[in-house]
């Protein structure tokens, strides 16, 4: 083969090849967000600069109220406004129900922060939903020093819909939080929790820190771990009038009671639904 015609043939393939990558379709570009601020709160060590919920969720009582899920009375803990960075041109939006719904201006939460990190590339939530998250990891993180960061997984998907193999999961407001565990090292994906590794005391914190916001509609939960944590929480001086309108347990898997329910499919991680933002409002389904 001539000199000429090798050249005239490289020419030939370097030219096809040009003309497949300005042909072919560019991947979209995955918006990130760095960091939570609040409206009135500085930027730097937000989380730090609100005080902690109290350690103790109550139900209503004589002496006493607080809001647990959907349990009647005002939240004892009131979180700042939050505010997505970098900037967006407005606040997420949450539409529809969890289960037939879109995402609007979702904010995806970073793949770690104090206390946590995230494993999923599907972890788009509300303004809301991220804020509360970071906010509750943070407070456990400065309860228990030197401990595994908390695995948060799947949210929702950029913009929300469908997301396989979810049901729900559809318009920010599910996430699916790996149970803290007693064994080392730090996990990196959902592991199968049973009492002889469920590190009762810090899963509790952490939901704990949710459930004082009054934010929480629903926590799904394997029934067998829901009675690890019920008889480790009567241990610590709570009541059973206490915690009836918060766990399903001991009344039976299938009766529609309290905050956390079963849900097959739970023995590795604990699902957190939490309610509609009052913004998004009546567009967003409970």
């Amino acid at each position: 083969m001539s000199r000429f015609l090798a050249r005239a043939i490289l020419l030939a393939i370097l030219a096809a090849l040009v003309a497949c990558s300005e042909s072919a379709p560019q991947r979209k570009k995955r918006r990130s967000v760095d960091r939570m601020v609040f409206r009135d709160a500085p930027e730097e060590n937000a989380y730090e600069q609100i005080p902690l919920p109290p350690q103790r969720v109550r139900v209503q009582g004589r002496s006493h109220t607080a809001t647990v899920g959907n349990v009647a009375g005002a939240p004892v803990f009131q979180m700042p406004v939050p505010v997505c960075q970098p900037r967006k041109d407005q606040p997420s939006r949450s539409l529809g129900p969890t289960t037939d719904g879109q995402l609007q201006d979702g904010c995806h939460i970073p793949s770690q922060g104090p206390g946590y990190i995230a494993v999923s590339p599907n972890a788009f939530g509300t303004d809301n939903t991220v804020a509360l998250l970071e906010m509750a990891a943070a407070q456990v993180n400065r309860q228990f020093q030197g401990v595994p960061a908390i695995v948060i997984g799947a949210i929702s998907a950029d913009g929300g819909g469908f997301l396989k193999p979810h049901k729900s999961h559809q318009s920010g407001r599910d996430v699916d939080i790996a149970y803290m565990r007693t064994t080392r090292g730090q996990p990196k994906r959902f592991e199968l929790t049973d009492v002889s590794n469920l590190d009762a005391e810090r899963t509790w914190a952490f939901l704990e820190a949710l459930l004082s916001t009054g934010e929480v509609g629903w926590v799904f939960m394997d029934y067998e771990i829901q009675a690890i944590l019920y008889e480790a929480l009567l241990d610590n001086g709570w009541t059973e009038q206490a915690l009836a309108p918060i766990f399903q347990y001991p009344a039976g898997a299938t009766v529609p009671r309290g905050v956390i329910r079963h849900a097959t499919g739970h023995a590795d991680h604990f699902h957190v639904r939490f309610r509609c933002p009052e913004g998004d409002k009546p567009d967003c389904i409970d």
